[in-house]
């Protein structure tokens, strides 16, 4: 593979790849386009750094390019390979990808309910898996609640377990979250989903996700923790900032400070991932995510049965089966994967995974065999994300000028 790295700091670095040349200005001009989207949005985004890898074909070639640092401190280091960002919902395709491996090897179903797997959870009893990945369960989400913002704001380092967490959400006479119909997004079916694949597998859904997927794959620069991550880790993550005053999906409609106002503009690195576990704790580059979704939507991690159900889509709009998003109908969620109509792209896979103070972004154009892959470290205000500007710069200045293929 060859695979361009540029920084403001990093040299050019080439690796050779048989028969394949890259255009040498490509590198500058996507450079020069997170520079752009950085200058632009950090007054607002109150993002320091961002990341790019973009992937044509696999083996590549590749771009890798940086810009920023990775935190506001004077001396902080420039964003660079080493730097690692919180992926957030991107590796809810880690609980898809372990369940559908337990399921080819014969040890659960998709259709099998909480009941038989969990059935502490009556009132969730008959819930499928399938229900769980695909967010039609009508299950409330955890991380909405006025307890976890409170956890979040005075116990930043306390160490969750996945009981703690449904809890959270658990129906009883003190919490009473409303249910829903359709499709809606809970972080809970996926902390459920992670337990079940424990109680399949007869070992913790972390030591799944590193003997299933990471140790296979080769994700060396991935890493997953159900606990503390080690000081090593934490020393190559970017700092990340909270900085959206949103009201929560559970206060009233009129709410006008949050539950999470005492947390605003706080820099989340050291604090706990234990709140997101299966619904969304992994910690990687860019480069790792695009070797991980490429693997993912080339079919190489789960066998043809398995791969379809993974891609099987349900409508956003009605919670229904569809075969394909459309004009009328276009946005579609599977079993950790997201799908949408982007303009004149058409559809295309995709997937924005935030956490307190980071976003990882992918997108696959797969007419074009072309991934990109962006990671920041803010959660900015509601309504002022502007990470997919700098995707569509990105893919902007590739389509315009792409790679080329030698004879």
């Amino acid at each position: 593979m060859r695979v361009i790295v540029v920084s403001t700091v990093v040299a050019v670095a080439f690796v050779a790849a048989v028969g394949v040349r890259a255009e040498p200005r490509l590198p500058e001009k996507v450079q020069a386009a997170l520079e752009s989207w950085l200058a632009d949005r950090a007054p607002v985004e109150k993002a320091t750094g961002i990341a790019a890898y973009v992937s044509f074909g696999d083996p590549g070639p590749a771009i890798e390019a940086f810009a920023g640092k990775v935190g506001r401190a004077p001396n902080d280091a420039p964003v660079s390979q080493d730097t690692l960002f919180q992926m957030g919902s991107t590796s809810k395709s880690f609980a898809s990808a372990v369940i559908l491996k337990l399921e080819a090897a014969g040890k659960l179903s998709l259709d099998d309910t909480i009941g038989r797997w969990l059935p502490e959870y009556s009132a969730w009893k008959d819930v499928s898996v399938r229900r769980l990945l695909n967010m039609s369960s009508g299950i409330p989400t955890y991380s909405e609640t006025e307890a976890m913002s409170q956890i979040w704001a005075e116990e930043p380092n306390r160490t969750l377990s996945a009981l703690d967490l449904v809890k959270l959400a658990y129906p009883s006479a003190t919490n009473n979250l409303p249910p829903t119909a359709g499709y809606h997004y809970s972080n809970t079916n996926y902390i459920l989903a992670g337990m079940i694949a424990a109680k399949a597998a007869g070992k913790s859904y972390r030591d799944l996700v590193h003997e299933l997927l990471l140790k296979p794959l080769g994700l060396n620069s991935t890493f997953y923790e159900d606990g503390p991550y080690p000081a090593e880790v934490i020393a190559r993550l970017a700092h990340g900032y909270f900085e959206n005053p949103a009201c929560t999906d559970y206060q009233p409609k009129e709410c006008k400070v949050s539950w999470n106002q005492p947390i605003l503009g706080r820099d989340m690195r050291t604090a706990s991932t234990t709140w997101t576990q299966a619904a969304g704790g992994a910690l990687s580059n860019a480069r790792d995510v695009d070797r991980w979704m490429r693997a993912v939507f080339a079919g190489r991690v789960v066998p043809p049965k398995q791969q379809a159900e993974w891609l099987s889509l349900i409508s956003l709009k009605t919670g229904a089966p569809i075969r394909d998003v459309s004009a009328a109908d276009p946005g579609g969620f599977s079993l950790g994967l997201a799908r949408a109509i982007h303009g004149p792209a058409g559809p295309l896979w995709f997937y924005e995974g935030v956490t307190l103070g980071y976003r990882t972004l992918y997108v696959w154009y797969s007419d074009e065999n072309m991934m990109i892959t962006l990671q920041t470290n803010s959660q900015p205000p509601e309504g002022t994300d502007k990470i997919g500007d700098a995707m569509a710069a990105v893919h902007d200045i590739l389509k315009a000028e792409p790679t080329k293929t030698s004879p």
